[in-house]
């Protein structure tokens, strides 16, 4: 992906997504603009608003102010007011309430952050010699704030361990706008699925604010890896997860959910491999899993019961494909026989992880209804189509 290093601003989740973040600071949540244009100065949501405003940490004006929202039709900024006052309970010790609390909005969606409960301490898994600050220090290098340590496409094979500083990973989205896969915090490694299988990046990586890595190299990481199981499968723990999250985001209707949000589907997802030619559901069957198709195509296709030979194709599914996302929000099983028409690669995402996201995260839950009724649309046309050419 080529981009000119000083068109790049730092990168973090509050730059990439809609501000419908678990952790947006109140004071932004509750903008005016937030607030239903049918509400008035005296009106008890403006009221609520307002207390919230003054008081950010009275939990039963927050409360309040939420359930407003809600009776309003603002759900997502309902979601993020609930998720705020869960936070504060936590903080303040009050874990019977806040766990109430989710029981009762489900919305909130207590998604727990893989990333930051996945993480590994590798430095205390590298070699004695590379833990050592002179060491360190003679393999260090600075990456100014907004550079690249590197692009997408450039062929390397280093490991960097993050000194100081914070980079941030992410891939072009649908869009071409950058999709964040990662925050790589001080003690962190990145470029680890390029140490273990060499060849181009698949990311870009830019330092968020002024960083120092510490360039680890190949031959003495070789030699690491074979001496310390740990390490590696420490290392091939890292490159799964990220690959996986990755993965995820490269579906158009999850890569601007929260980062945190991804993280928790990737962690809770797997990748099968079909090959061509395989029946992968039929018509109506009940799924337990979303499939997204990361690799190769399928179609959902039409059998004529007078002959097993004559089948119809429906729709193409290509990468970047959901099938089953319409049962987190409406019951139903497959919409159609689904057959691999090539090689097909599918990350299968568990449908309580993935019911779970919808839940926390509104705009999801609309973005699924509008490709629900684009599916079905496109369904029925092609049906029609059938039914006049059999007439």
């Amino acid at each position: 992906m080529a981009m000119n290093a000083k068109t790049i601003r730092p990168v973090s989740d509050k730059f990439l997504f809609p501000p419908s973040k678990s952790n947006s600071s109140v004071a932004f949540i509750m903008s005016d603009q937030n607030i239903s244009s049918s509400s008035n100065e005296n009106s008890p949501l403006k009221v609520y608003a307002d207390l919230v405003k003054l008081y950010p940490e009275n939990g039963a004006y927050i409360r309040q102010y939420a359930e407003l929202l809600l009776d309003d039709g603002q759900l997502s900024t309902a979601t993020e007011i609930l998720k705020h006052l869960h936070n504060l309970l936590l903080k303040q010790g009050e874990t019977g309430k806040a766990d109430s609390l989710a029981r009762q909005f489900p919305q909130i969606g207590r998604i727990t952050n893989s990333d930051s409960q996945q993480r590994e301490d590798i430095t205390r898994l590298l070699p004695s010699v590379m833990r050592n600050r002179l060491w360190l220090k003679l393999h260090q290098k600075r990456v100014g704030e907004g550079r690249h340590l590197f692009r997408r496409g450039e062929i390397e094979d280093t490991l960097y361990l993050v000194c100081e500083g914070e980079l941030a990973e992410f891939i072009k989205g649908s869009n071409g706008k950058p999709v964040l896969l990662n925050l790589i915090q001080a003690g962190d490694v990145v470029g680890e699925s390029n140490l273990l299988v060499p060849g181009p990046h698949k990311t870009d990586v830019v330092a968020n604010k002024n960083s120092i890595v510490a360039r680890l190299p190949r031959n003495k990481m070789e030699a690491a890896l074979a001496n310390l199981p740990s390490l590696k499968s420490a290392l091939q723990r890292k490159a799964d997860c990220r690959r996986m999250t990755a993965l995820i985001s490269s579906c158009p209707l999850l890569e601007n959910i929260p980062l945190d949000m991804r993280q928790h589907l990737a962690q809770e997802s797997f990748i099968r491999q079909y090959p061509a030619g395989t029946n992968i559901h039929k018509s109506g069957d009940k799924l337990n899993y979303v499939d997204l198709i990361v690799r190769g195509q399928a179609c959902f296709q039409l059998q004529n019961s007078q002959s097993l030979k004559e089948l119809k194709e429906l729709k193409t599914l290509p990468p970047g494909s959901l099938i089953g996302d319409t049962a987190a929000i409406r019951d139903g099983g497959c919409p159609a026989d689904m057959l691999a028409t090539a090689a097909l690669a599918i990350v299968h995402i568990p449908c309580d992880a993935f019911k779970t996201v919808v839940e926390a995260y509104p705009p999801l839950r609309n973005a699924l209804f509008a490709n629900a009724a684009q599916q079905r649309a496109q369904l029925m046309s092609k049906l029609n189509e059938f039914q006049t050419q059999q007439i």
